[in-house]
């Protein structure tokens, strides 16, 4: 079966694993490599909004991270299933301590993402540092420094997913996290909004209409202003939303 794995360079500290990952089956499977972070055609071409996009076949599209029991249904001749994550979140709007998302304390925004490690993270700092900033978003802490959510973002230049691209534009490329009791997000999107005010105009998302990947849902942005500029994408698994907010 061949395998085409799309990834926007080690935007997500998980790309690097999925990467290795496929290593261990290139033996079985037909495996093709894409990296659209300066392909901004190719990103187009394939519809992509996601940090990565998995394709069985040229046909088959799958959009959560890779793990083993995926390839090895695929190495099998398998098409897996994959369910959209759509857990219940809760409008209730907490501010703990929001701090800039720096070099300093990239490792908790990795954190972010199940099984982080030093390889990954400094994979996405590397990534960071080409980008040219020194605040990359801004991340929602407890009173002991643990993790609570954060907003990440680029200009929207060094996007290649097919969004409007221009000077004044920023895109957040990744916010996280809630859950049923309360919404962490808020706090570190607000406090990236107003450090964007002044530099850029205006501030664009791609949220799913349900789910929270790659962002979302999508109520979560309306209730924080944003305008919905329609869909962008759909398909079984996704109806993603173009959304945008001036600055």
């Amino acid at each position: 079966m061949k395998l085409d794995f799309y990834y926007f360079s080690y935007q997500c500290p998980l790309n690097g694993d999925m990467l290795r990952l496929l290593e261990l089956y290139r033996d079985r499977l037909d495996i093709h490599t894409h990296d659209i972070a300066n392909d901004f055609a190719l990103a187009r071409e394939q519809r992509m909004f996601f940090p990565t996009l998995t394709v069985l076949d040229g046909t088959r599209r799958y959009y959560a991270p890779l793990s083993n029991t995926f390839l090895e249904h695929a190495a099998r001749g398998e098409y897996p299933a994959e369910q959209p994550y759509v857990p219940q979140l809760s409008p209730d709007v907490t501010t703990c301590r929001v701090a800039p998302l720096t070099m300093e304390n990239l490792a908790l925004a990795c954190g972010c993402c199940e099984h982080a490690t030093a390889e990954n993270c400094a994979e996405k700092a590397a990534f960071l540092k080409s980008c040219g900033q020194e605040i990359y978003g801004f991340v929602h802490l407890d009173e002991r420094g643990g993790l609570l959510g954060g907003a990440e973002y680029l200009p929207s230049l060094r996007v290649p997913y097919d969004i409007p691209r221009d000077e004044k534009t920023a895109f957040l490329t990744c916010i996280y996290l809630s859950n049923a009791a309360h919404d962490y997000k808020t706090a570190p999107l607000r406090a990236l909004e107003n450090h964007l005010h002044g530099k850029y105009e205006r501030l664009l998302a791609v949220s799913d209409e349900r789910g929270v990947f790659p962002n979302g849902d999508l109520d979560f942005f309306l209730r924080n202003g944003y305008r919905d500029m329609g869909v962008i994408f759909a398909d079984d698994y996704c109806t993603l939303h173009l959304v945008g907010k001036g600055l």
